[in-house]
């Protein structure tokens, strides 16, 4: 892990002052890191953002009260969410938030049922 992915890190998760950070560069004599370290803020940022989003996929359109009923189900009512069509998808949904898959696809209902 490259000092300038630790800083960056701190930046993002910790919410460390960027200022501060400056500061710090420049008292150590590191400030040719600053180009590198925004780089890896700009792809952890990305990568939190789509962690804290949910995303469902379902093989139709779903109302707004379907989607705040898998809100519920993941714990965050407040999460913003996008939806993708998966025509290969016979029913339910799948979801993915917070490193976690929720599946409520009709295939592994299905799949359950013929494995017990």
């Amino acid at each position: 892990m490259t000092l300038s992915y630790k800083i960056a890190k701190l930046i993002v998760e910790k919410d460390a002052n960027i200022d501060d950070v400056v500061v710090l560069l420049r008292k150590y004599k590191l400030l040719s890191l600053i180009t590198s370290i925004k780089d890896q803020v700009k792809r952890l940022g990305k990568d939190v953002n789509q962690r804290d989003t949910l995303q469902i996929e379902s093989p139709f359109e779903m109302s707004n009260e379907a989607i705040a009923s898998i809100k519920r189900i993941v714990g965050n009512d407040l999460a913003p969410h996008t939806l993708s069509i998966n025509k290969n998808l016979l029913a339910g949904f799948k979801a993915r938030f917070k490193e976690k898959l929720y599946d409520a696809s009709a295939e592994r209902v299905i799949r359950q049922l013929t494995n017990n």
